[in-house]
This record gives C-alpha cells, sequence and structure tokens, in this order.
C-alpha cells in the first residue's frame, strides 16, 4: 500500500478531472475535498470515489462545466439546480449562499438538487462554522439505495447523513460531527472489499437478512445491505432526512428505480450572535467541552475527545508521512490518469 504526498495526489487528481473537460479551477475544488477526506481518515469519501466519478463523467451522468443556477430565493432561502455538477463544486456554490444570507439575517436554509455525490458533509458545515456561524447539512441519494430498513431484509434507504460544525473563536471549528444513518457509510466497506478484509460483525447482512462480515456479499448478485445506526433510531433519522433533504430538495425519496447517485441536500446556517454574544456562545461551547472531558475513564479508555479532533490528529499525521492507498485503489487511479495522458507520481 503506497505513501502518496497529500500534494502529489491532489495534482493527480486535479489533472485527471481536467482531462475529461472540468475547469482547472472545478478541478482542484472536487480533488482537495477528495484528498481532504483522506487526510482527515475517512478514505471512504476520498481518492477511491474517482474511478467511479470518471464513469460518471464517461457515462453522461456527471456534466463536468455546470451552469448552476439558483432557482428560487427569498432572503433566507433559496433553492439550487445543480445542472448535474460535481456534488463538490455545487455543494460549494451551496454553501457560499447558505453563509451569505445566515450573516445578513441570522438563519438561512438552502437545497441543492441534481447534483451528483457531494463527498464529505463536515467539509460544508466546518466551511460555515469557520465563518462563525453554526453549519448543518443533510443528504439523501433515492435512486442509490444500500441500507435495510430496521426488521427489513432488502435495501430501501440510502446511508443518509448529516453534519453539524460548531464555530470557535477567531475562525475556528470548535467540534465537526459527521455521520451516515447507517452502521458505517457504504464507502467504508468499499474499501474494506478493496483490502480484502473483513468487516466486524453489525455493520451488515446477506441477501437473506442473515449476518455477515463479507463484503463480497453486501456486493455480490444478489446484494446484501447494510445495517442503520442504533436500530430503529438511525432508522428513524434516516426516513426524516429522506423527508428533509430528498423531498424538499425537489430531488425526491428513495424509490425502487436504480439510477445515477444524486444528492438532495439540505444546507442550513444560523448566526449565534443574533441569539448569545459570541464571546459568550464560545465561552459556554469550550466549558461543556471541558465538563464531558472531565468525566472519569471507563475501563480500557484512554481520552475522551470531542468530534473533529481524532480527523485533525490524523490530518496531522497523513500530511506528515503521506496518504495511504491500496493497491488496487492506487492501480484504478494510474488507470484513470493514464486514459488522458496523466502521469501518477512516484510512490513511497
Amino acid at each position: 500500500m503506497p505513501n502518496i504526498p497529500p500534494d502529489a495526489l491532489e495534482r493527480l487528481v486535479r489533472d485527471t478531472f481536467v482531462g475529461w473537460n472540468t475547469p482547472a479551477d472545478d478541478a482542484t475544488w472536487v480533488a482537495a475535498m477528495l484528498v481532504r477526506a483522506n487526510l482527515r481518515g475517512h478514505d471512504s469519501h476520498g481518492v477511491i470515489r474517482v474511478p467511479h466519478y470518471v464513469r460518471s463523467l464517461k457515462a453522461g451522468e456527471t456534466n463536468p462545466r455546470p451552469k448552476i443556477q439558483v432557482e428560487y430565493e427569498t432572503p433566507t432561502i433559496a433553492r439550487v439546480d445543480g445542472d448535474l455538477g460535481f456534488g463538490q463544486v455545487v455543494a460549494r456554490r451551496g454553501i457560499a449562499i447558505a453563509i451569505e444570507k445566515a450573516t445578513a439575517q441570522g438563519l438561512s436554509a438552502v437545497t441543492l438538487r441534481r447534483t451528483n455525490h457531494v463527498g464529505r458533509l463536515a467539509d460544508y458545515a466546518e466551511i460555515a462554522a469557520a465563518a462563525g456561524l453554526i453549519g448543518m447539512v443533510w443528504v439523501n441519494a433515492p435512486m442509490a439505495l444500500n441500507v435495510a430498513p430496521t426488521g427489513g431484509a432488502a435495501r430501501r434507504l440510502g446511508t443518509n447523513p448529516h453534519a453539524v460544525g460548531i464555530p470557535g473563536p477567531n475562525g475556528t471549528v470548535a467540534m465537526s460531527l459527521d455521520f451516515a444513518t447507517s452502521v458505517w457509510a457504504e464507502g467504508k466497506l468499499k474499501v474494506k472489499y478493496a483490502r480484502g478484509e473483513a468487516v466486524p460483525p453489525g455493520i451488515m447482512q446477506n441477501a437473506a437478512g442473515a449476518p455477515s462480515t463479507d463484503p463480497r456479499e453486501y456486493y455480490g448478485d444478489p446484494v446484501g445491505s447494510l445495517l442503520t445506526m442504533g436500530q430503529h433510531k438511525g432508522y428513524g433519522l434516516s426516513l426524516a432526512i429522506e423527508v428533509l433533504a430528498g423531498i424538499l430538495s425537489g430531488t425526491g425519496a428513495a424509490r425502487p428505480e436504480r439510477g445515477a447517485v444524486q444528492n438532495g441536500t439540505l444546507m442550513m446556517c444560523i448566526d449565534v450572535s443574533q441569539f448569545v454574544p459570541p464571546a459568550d456562545f464560545h465561552a459556554e461551547v469550550a466549558r461543556v467541552f471541558d465538563f464531558v472531558r472531565s468525566a472519569p475513564l471507563a475501563t480500557g479508555a484512554k481520552e475522551i475527545l470531542i468530534p473533529g479532533e481524532p480527523e485533525e490528529r490524523t490530518s496531522r499525521e497523513r500530511r506528515a508521512h503521506g496518504v495511504p492507498v491500496e493497491d488496487e485503489t492506487w492501480r484504478q487511479l494510474a488507470e484513470c490518469a493514464a486514459e488522458v495522458g496523466v502521469t501518477p507520481p512516484g510512490v513511497r
């Protein structure tokens, strides 16, 4: 498994997408978001996605040069049509609109439709938090289902993630929370499949609804399914996100028709200064974090972390030593690059 310097990995991904007629600025942004996911330890949303994105470009499912349009807006809300662009590009526009409106009005809500896979939601919640706002993002994928409802033995829902970013003082991010409503994001299963590894119990089931730890049964014929986190609790939250992100955006909710990944998205921002003085807000956030950390450690635990801290540690480590990329993923990346005349960097 090679370790690739993050800058070199970004250049490889950027140049590959430029080779598929993506404007340099957009290709740079998508590459940065994918590698950022790897840097923060979420390989499921990193460069492992590049081959899928390239297949989507080839099939005409992703528009490399979208004309993103605001279909409707008021001072606080907007409906955005992504024209089937890269999800990261459409989401960049969406969060910019949400930040602008919340800064002016105190609160905003922006929906995105006709957008491809937006990637790691925390990136956009963190952008809002760095601007001094609470950022929240919800996403569904109505024609790319992979999760069984509680008690079911077949796919009826997407992984339906949501994210929350809490601002800290001076443009910092105090907390970053991002998780799927399934036990695992599907991409984490893809990583295990690429590595030829089993998954822990309680993550997935086979086509008969029996527990399984073999990701080959998930991707087989007939297919298996992921399980919801917290059983009925994750299931209920997932259904709510079908409404919030899917139906509200105009993308639609989970349905039997299969098709390309399109992420119905809802982004909301809150200006904390409209509710409490920012200094008081930051002090109270720090106080509750300190109080939580003061709990005695459970057996076997070494420390209590705030959401976002593990990712920051992983990012420092991988910036210093490179991003580990599975051999099969690296082979596919090199293949995608070679198709457009791009030479991969050396590995270490």
